[in-house]
């Protein structure tokens, strides 16, 4: 039994790691032909129209697609994959999701035959493709503020040069890589289809949630106002950014050591049970079976979940 619930866990794994890896890796494809073609376009002075028969982007879950546009929780969504630079539909993440939990419940149900091991693995099954959402957005945002001063530097020459703003933009999401000539990619592209630079900018913003890039166009839209010389204002805004990313560096160095603190609290009891459960088999069956043993699990999962979340406020410092 125990060998199958190790099987059936590393299983979940796989299949929901592979689903995701092929929808992206075949949107991945197609952002990059698009993300290509303006290497040697300029910027239209007029709106061009959307392109909207994209090949290999067909959505694969219709039906949800058509209940989520009816609420909210599409547009939250949708941003929550835009952080993470999938390029996913709404329904296709929640597709995934309740794919894993069902294939977790069953895991759980085919190894130990009772119905609180059958939710637990549900609730794991589908918590790993959201986990993994955010281990992306988090990645991304890290890789995306250690390229801002390098594309600051591009964009300060640029318009050092005579290029235009947008044209700089452009520069930016032609030479560089991704995530920051993917989300400029996006700033032009919402420019070429009728948005002014500020709402464009402002999107940006609202995408990354990221405090230097907010500078910057606050930077930016105080010049289209106002007037000034940007290009000397890019070159400061890159120098702060650059010791910013320097410092963050620096915190995270000396906050190693109260993160894998936690890393190590929260794994250990999962730990422990796996092997009193592989040595002793049947010795922790009352916490699943008993009404007493559910509580003392609720109440134990409720206070791991409070130690992780102080843990991470100790070791989240603001800069």
């Amino acid at each position: 039994m125990n060998t199958l619930l190790l099987a059936g866990t590393l299983l979940l794994l796989a299949v929901t790691g592979g689903a995701i890896f092929y929808l992206i890796s075949v949107r991945t494809r197609t952002g990059q032909k698009r993300l290509s073609s303006i290497a040697v376009q300029d910027v239209p002075a007029q709106p061009t129209a959307p392109i909207t028969d994209w090949p290999g982007v067909r959505d694969r879950a219709p039906i949800i697609t058509s209940l989520l546009q009816r609420t909210e929780i599409q547009n939250a969504l949708q941003l929550q994959i835009l952080r993470a630079g999938w390029l996913l539909r709404p329904s296709e993440l929640i597709a995934m999701i309740v794919g894993a939990a069902v294939l977790g419940a069953l895991i759980g149900l085919g190894a130990s035959q009772r119905w609180p091991v059958g939710v637990l693995g549900a609730g794991i099954g589908a918590a790993i493709p959201w986990m993994m959402l955010k281990t992306r957005q988090s990645s991304r945002a890290k890789s995306l503020n250690a390229q801002l001063p390098e594309a600051m530097d591009m964009l300060a020459s640029a318009l050092r040069s005579g290029f235009s703003f947008l044209r700089g933009l452009q520069l930016i999401a032609s030479q560089m890589h991704p995530p920051v000539s993917e989300e400029f990619f996006q700033v032009v592209e919402e420019v070429q289809f009728g948005a002014s630079v500020s709402e464009a900018l402002d999107n940006l913003i609202h995408r990354t949630q990221d405090y230097d890039l907010e500078l910057l166009v606050s930077a930016v839209q105080t010049q289209l106002e106002i007037g000034g010389n940007l290009a000397e204002i890019l070159d400061n805004i890159g120098g702060m950014i650059r010791e910013r990313v320097k410092l963050s560096g620096e915190i995270a160095a000396a906050t190693t050591e109260g993160r894998m603190s936690a890393g190590i609290l929260l794994a250990l009891p999962f730990g422990i049970a796996f092997m009193m459960n592989i040595t002793n088999p049947g010795y922790m069956d009352p916490l699943f079976t008993e009404r007493l043993g559910t509580i003392l699990l609720l109440i134990g999962g409720g206070l791991m979940g409070l130690g992780a979340i102080i843990i991470k406020k100790l070791v989240t410092i603001d800069i």
